[in-house]
């Protein structure tokens, strides 16, 4: 029996270099946010049903407002849809387990790992680890720097998405993902350091209300 995976896909091109979920496996896959680009860089999940869950963290007005065809697509789906909290009008709607994921980190206080997500991948990856996954692969992800602009804070995740792979290899969990990350300089943030708001909850930045 293989380790106990999940994937993680990011929306960036080398997603498109995708390897496709091995035949009879029991690996999960993990989406967020808009289902469009990840349809323009992997065209197969258009088609196939190789997704297991798919998460936004984004409050409802956002996503009405940014793209009110993903919100209806939600509504189609069967499997599940972690939300903020349960949405009525989107049937297979479930609410993201923020709690159980801050307290098990050591709570919501300022300085704990808790409370250090500056992207939704850091709160997967943390999903991850408490639900003991063995292995978590990273696919269709740069962390390029990038302008300073609204969708554009790679460089501003980077040092978080490092902190939590280094806590999965840590606890012994096997991480993976593609050459475009492995060429960045392994630098792990840390938690005590970050004082901006929790990401998805009340988040300052300016495409997350």
């Amino acid at each position: 029996m293989g380790k106990k995976t999940v994937r993680i896909y990011g929306t960036a091109v080398n997603l498109s270099n995708t390897p496709l979920v091995p035949p009879d496996s029991d690996t999960e896959v993990w989406i967020s946010n808009n289902y469009r680009p990840h349809y323009g860089r992997l065209a197969r999940l258009g088609e196939t049903d190789e997704w297991t869950a798919w998460f936004n963290l984004h409050g409802k007005e956002h996503m009405l407002k940014t793209y009110p065809y993903c919100y209806k697509w939600y509504q189609q789906q069967t499997k599940p849809i972690y939300l903020r909290d349960v949405d009525p009008d989107i049937p297979a709607s479930r609410k993201f387990p923020r709690e159980a994921i801050q307290n098990y980190f050591g709570g919501p206080q300022m300085g704990s790992p808790g409370r250090y997500f500056t992207f939704t991948g850091a709160w997967l990856t943390a999903k991850a680890i408490m639900e003991g996954q063995e292995r978590i692969e990273f696919w269709g992800f740069r962390l390029a720097d990038k302008p300073a602009k609204p969708h554009m804070c790679y460089k501003f995740e980077r040092p978080c998405f490092f902190y939590w792979v280094k806590r999965a290899r840590d606890l012994g969990i096997e991480v993976t993902y593609q050459k475009e990350v492995e060429d960045i300089p392994f630098e792990p943030g840390d938690p005590a350091a970050y004082t901006d708001a929790l990401y998805g909850y009340g988040t300052t930045h300016p495409f997350v209300e």
